[in-house]
């Protein structure tokens, strides 16, 4: 390859090589293969404090140090070496050997200036810093206002109402109502009227959490606390939600033994993280919620009375979709409008087929049902205009045969029809995420074993537990 060559494929001319070589923020120091140096520029000197003229096309060994040497004899490079230079400033350098057809035919050395370097990890830091923080104040925020909180019916007016006089206290407040109903917006819209709406929302799920786990992970633990403790140990929900609002979902599935531990926290506002003796002072709101009859749980004696006039200092009762159905046209449009924003569709309405159907329909999900009925419209809809085609099959099929039965029974087999049907899919939704571990979905569920199991038999869930044991060839007779 020719010099002219060389130049056409390297795109580098005389000016642009003489720049990269004496950039003012790098110094290059380099030796052929003999050891001898034939290169030094400005920057290496004044960092070195040797000037060039005296040692160029001299041995690397006239320098003080031989570290290059060491590099061109082994070619293993060297990097991130601390320097400290003539002036007294730390520089980090490179040293590598310098390779071309397989042969080492020299080295060479690159020192950067820390100063030149460490703002630009500091800055880097400093925005991941601020992503992460955002991020996490984001998770740690309420989403859901009043304006969330859809219909114009008497009975949810009034719960806003309750919203906004409940923001203004910093007592309990237990939520209750049925599945669906909306439990942990009103949680949401309840922080953000209040004084506390600048402080962290944070969100327990009672029933997800292991018993055995309960304690550390409501008040977090010390270092060596137990076994697997994190060695600096860990902070809890309640310090998390600090000058904030803990809600605690699913409060009734709250075990015995850890009940008189949150009653102490109401009655006193202060913690002992586990394996500690330090008594840590919180400043944070409560808010409860259950679609359990907690009232049926204290006098089954499990749920302590004591607990449970204090966390419902306040009581919000949300009613069922069946009560309000004049919110049903207004939560409808509410969601279509939602669903082609996100899944950029075009729905421009609802038959009024549709709409008999739904003013019919019981709802015993809810509106969490009718979300989803909605959300399963809308991607089965080709006209823009959702049809009886487009919904659930079970909706349709069930209103046909309530159509069809005489008035006087009508309702009950309305309503027992659909609450089947909600039952049978919670079950096999909550067996299938737990792997068919009946303890924990009997905890998730609220009921006993015995119960879980005769609810199993009555919807035949039994086979469908074998047919998932023939695919996957798994063996779950150990975890029931």
């Amino acid at each position: 390859m020719g010099k002219e060559e060389g130049k056409t494929i390297q795109g580098i001319n005389q000016d642009l090589l003489e720049a990269m070589l004496n950039n003012i923020f790098v110094g290059i120091h380099i030796i052929n293969k003999e050891g001898i140096i034939v290169f030094r520029n400005r920057k290496l000197e004044e960092l070195s404090g040797i000037k060039t003229k005296n040692v160029l096309n001299k041995h690397a060994s006239v320098t003080e140090k031989n570290d290059l040497l060491e590099v061109l004899r082994t070619g293993i490079p060297q990097f991130g070496i601390n320097y400290k230079s003539k002036t007294g400033e730390n520089s980090l350098v490179n040293r590598i050997p310098l390779i071309l057809n397989n042969s080492i035919v020299g080295a060479m050395a690159i020192g950067f200036l820390e100063e030149n370097i460490i703002p630009s990890k500091y800055n880097l830091m400093e925005q991941k810093l601020e992503y992460y923080e955002k991020e996490l104040k984001n998770l740690r925020s309420a989403k859901y206002d009043l304006d969330n909180i859809v219909g114009i019916s008497e009975k949810i007016e009034y719960v806003k109402g309750l919203i906004v006089r409940y923001g203004e206290t910093n007592s309990p407040v237990l939520i209750t109502g049925d599945t669906g109903t909306g439990k942990e917006l009103c949680a949401h819209a309840i922080h953000l009227n209040s004084q506390k709406k600048d402080g962290p929302f944070i969100k327990v799920n009672c029933a997800s959490i292991p018993h055995e786990l309960f304690e550390s992970e409501f008040f977090g633990y010390e270092s060596g606390a137990f076994t697997g403790a994190k060695k600096n140990g860990k902070i809890g929900k309640f310090e998390l939600a600090n000058f904030g609002t803990l809600f605690l979902d699913e409060i009734s599935s709250l075990p015995y033994e850890m009940q008189p531990k949150l009653l102490r926290f109401l009655q006193d506002k202060e913690i002992e993280r586990v394996g500690g003796n330090r008594v840590v002072k919180l400043d944070l709101r409560v808010i409860s919620a259950t679609n359990r009859d907690l009232d049926k749980m204290v006098r089954d004696n499990h749920f302590r009375e004591d607990l449970y006039y204090r966390i419902k200092v306040f009581n919000l009762i949300l009613p069922p979709l069946a009560q309000r159905r004049e919110d049903i046209l207004y939560l409808c449009k509410h969601f279509v409008n939602s669903f082609n924003e996100e899944y950029h569709l075009k729905i421009v309405d609802i038959s009024k087929e549709v709409m008999d159907i739904f003013h019919k329909w019981p709802w015993p999900g809810n509106i969490r049902e009718l979300k989803n009925v909605i959300e399963t419209a809308v991607m089965l809809n080709h006209t823009g205009v959702i049809e009886a085609k487009d919904l659930p099959d079970y909706l349709v099929r069930d209103i046909k045969i309530a159509n069809k039965t005489p008035k006087s029974i009508d309702s009950i087999n309305y309503l027992r029809v659909s609450k089947n049907h909600l039952e049978k899919k919670l079950l096999e939704e909550t067996l299938s995420e737990s792997d068919w571990n009946i303890s924990k979905t009997a905890r998730q569920l609220g009921v006993s074993r015995p119960q879980l199991y005769a609810l199993i038999k009555k919807h035949k869930l039994e086979l469908l537990r074998q047919n998932l044991r023939h695919w996957s060839g798994l063996n779950h007779s150990s975890r029931i």
